[in-house]
C-alpha cells in the first residue's frame, strides 16, 4: 500500500459534526486491514458509529474484531474504564486502586479537573500505540485510527499534553504527557486528517481547522477528505433538454422533474465552488469522495476504501513530483 497515511501508526480523523468522520474511519480501517495491517479504530464517542457498517451489534471498551476474515478491530473509549486501567497500571494492585480511585471524593475531584476526561482517553490511545505484543518488541497494532471528537474538541484533545505540562511539570502525569506530546508531533508516527462536506459553513470550519492544527497543535497534517460530492449525472445535451423543458414544458409532471434536475445541478455547482476553495486555501492534499445517493452499506464502504487508497496514492505522487528537484 503506497499511501503515506498507512505508514503512520497513529492516524487522527477529525472534522465538524455530521460530515462523515466515522464513515471515513471505517473505510480507512477496512483499506488498512485489507493490506494486512493489524488495525484498530478507536471511537472517542458515546455511541458506536463503526460496528453497524460491519454488522457488528456490540462494540465496547475492549477491542472487538469486526469480521473473521480481516485484522480489523474497533473500540469505544470511555473515561471510566480508561481511569480504571490507568490506575491499575500505576498502582499494580486492584485493592489499592479501589482505595485511591474508586471513592466519591476522588471521582468528584477528577470531574472537576479541566480536560481530565479527554486526557484519559488520549492516554489510553497513546498506550495502545506504544503497546508491545510479545517479547520481540513488535507492536500489537500496526495502525490505530482515532475517530476524534468534532472540530473544536478535536483540537483541544491534541493540545492536552501541552496544557497539562504547563500546569504540572513533574510527576507521573507530566512524564506521560511528554510522551504523548512526542508521539503527536512526530511526523513518522502521527497524522492528523480532516473531513468536511462541500458546503460553505463546513468549508469555512475545515479551512480554520487546517490552519489551527498547524499553528496550535504541532501535529503533522495528512489529508483533507471532502465527503458526499454529488456525481455528474448529466451531459451537455441532457442539460440543454432540461432547460428546454423548463422554458416550454406545459406538462406539470415534466416541469417538476426538470426543476428537480435543475436544483440538483445548482447544488452540484455550489459544491464545486467550495471544493475549489478547499483546494486553493487548505494547502493539503484533497481526497474527493462521491455521495452514494443511497444508504451506506458494506459494498459502499468497500468502494469508499478503494477510492481513498487510489486518491491518497495519487496525491502523494503529485506532492513528490512537485517537491522533486528540477534537473539542470
Amino acid at each position: 500500500m503506497n499511501a503515506r497515511l498507512f505508514q503512520r501508526r497513529f492516524v487522527v480523523v477529525t472534522g465538524k459534526g455530521g460530515v462523515g468522520r466515522s464513515t471515513i474511519c471505517a473505510a480507512l480501517g477496512l483499506a488498512a486491514a485489507r493490506s494486512g495491517l493489524q488495525t484498530c479504530i478507536l471511537q472517542m464517542t458515546t455511541r458506536d458509529a463503526i460496528g453497524r457498517h460491519f454488522n457488528r451489534s456490540v462494540v465496547g471498551y475492549d477491542p472487538v474484531q469486526l469480521g473473521p476474515d480481516l485484522p480489523l478491530f474497533c473500540s469505544i473509549l470511555n473515561p471510566k474504564d480508561a481511569l480504571r486501567e490507568y490506575g491499575l497500571m500505576k498502582l499494580r494492585f486492584r485493592s489499592l486502586h479501589r482505595v485511591v480511585f474508586e471513592n466519591d471524593v476522588m471521582r468528584r475531584l477528577l470531574n472537576m479537573v479541566p480536560g481530565m476526561t479527554e486526557m484519559l482517553l488520549l492516554g489510553k490511545a497513546w498506550h495502545m500505540e506504544a503497546e508491545e505484543a510479545d517479547d520481540t518488541g513488535k507492536p500489537r497494532w500496526d495502525l490505530l485510527i482515532v475517530d476524534a471528537p468534532a472540530t473544536g474538541h478535536g483540537i483541544s484533545l491534541l493540545r492536552l499534553p501541552e496544557v497539562i505540562l504547563e500546569a504540572v511539570s513533574v510527576g507521573p502525569m507530566a512524564e506521560d504527557a511528554r510522551k504523548m506530546q512526542a508521539m503527536l508531533s512526530d511526523p513518522k508516527r502521527t497524522s492528523l486528517n480532516i473531513v468536511t462536506l462541500p458546503q460553505e459553513l463546513a468549508t469555512n470550519e475545515a479551512l480554520e481547522l487546517a490552519d489551527m492544527s498547524q499553528r496550535l497543535t504541532g501535529a503533522p497534517v495528512g489529508y483533507l477528505f471532502v465527503n458526499s460530492l454529488l456525481p455528474d449525472l448529466f451531459d451537455d445535451q441532457e442539460r440543454q433538454a432540461v432547460a428546454s423543458m423548463l422554458q416550454d414544458g406545459d406538462n406539470p409532471l415534466v416541469r417538476s422533474c426538470a426543476e428537480s434536475v435543475e436544483h440538483y445541478l445548482h447544488l452540484r455547482a455550489q459544491q464545486r465552488v467550495q471544493l475549489q476553495r478547499l483546494r486553493e486555501s487548505s494547502h493539503l492534499p484533497v481526497i474527493e469522495l462521491e455521495h452514494h445517493l443511497k444508504e451506506l452499506d458494506r459494498d459502499a464502504i468497500e468502494h469508499m476504501a478503494a477510492t481513498c487508497v487510489e486518491a491518497m496514492a495519487s496525491a502523494d505522487r503529485d506532492e513528490h513530483n512537485e517537491s522533486a528537484p528540477v534537473p539542470s
